[in-house]
């Protein structure tokens, strides 16, 4: 019977750098999920203060940065959203090199964004600009999105380097 989730990660074959990504990306994953747990804490807090005529929390919007911290470990994983429907039924000597040609514009796009990113975080910088609500340097949660997105496009690179050698194993790709 065919799998759809593929082979477990975990019994998967790693090599040096693949293991050093997975770990890299387990860590920022992690960190990310803390912070939208703090986030969904922060959100209750602020709604329930409200209701209650207690007030609201200042600046809880502010932890959404976590979201990038999530990434490369998806990406590593294979797990980002795709649109596979014209590739879902061919050969894997087919499937391979297109998906391969994806995974290398998926890490140009992750690399423009780093890129445009510091940019941001530069730019408000030498603004001075603050958030709105709890007066914190911008470029402080801008310059946090960077770390998530440059190893995103790491990841992306090395699923693509995966994808070009036949006998790699990929996690999230059938044999």
């Amino acid at each position: 019977m065919h799998d759809p989730m593929g082979i477990p990660h975990e019994l998967l074959e790693h090599d040096p750098v693949e293991r050093g990504l997975i770990v890299a990306g387990k860590a920022m994953a992690i960190a990310g999920g803390l912070l939208f747990i703090a986030l969904i804490i922060m959100s209750l807090v602020s709604i329930i203060g409200r209701k209650l005529g207690l007030g609201s929390v200042s600046g809880d919007i502010e932890l959404a940065v976590a979201a990038t911290a999530i990434l490369p470990y998806c990406t590593l994983l294979g797990e980002h959203i795709k649109v596979d429907f014209f590739t879902e039924n061919l050969r894997a000597s087919l499937k391979r090199p297109i998906d391969g040609v994806t995974e290398v514009l998926f890490a140009i796009v992750s690399g423009i964004l780093t890129w445009r990113t510091v940019l941001s975080a530069i730019a408000t910088y030498e603004s001075h600009e603050v958030t709105t609500l709890v007066s914190l340097p911008l470029w402080i949660p801008t310059a946090l999105l960077v770390p998530g997105l440059a190893l995103m496009a790491v990841c992306a690179l090395y699923r693509a380097y995966a994808h070009f050698h036949p006998t790699k194993k990929i996690p999230g790709v059938h044999p």
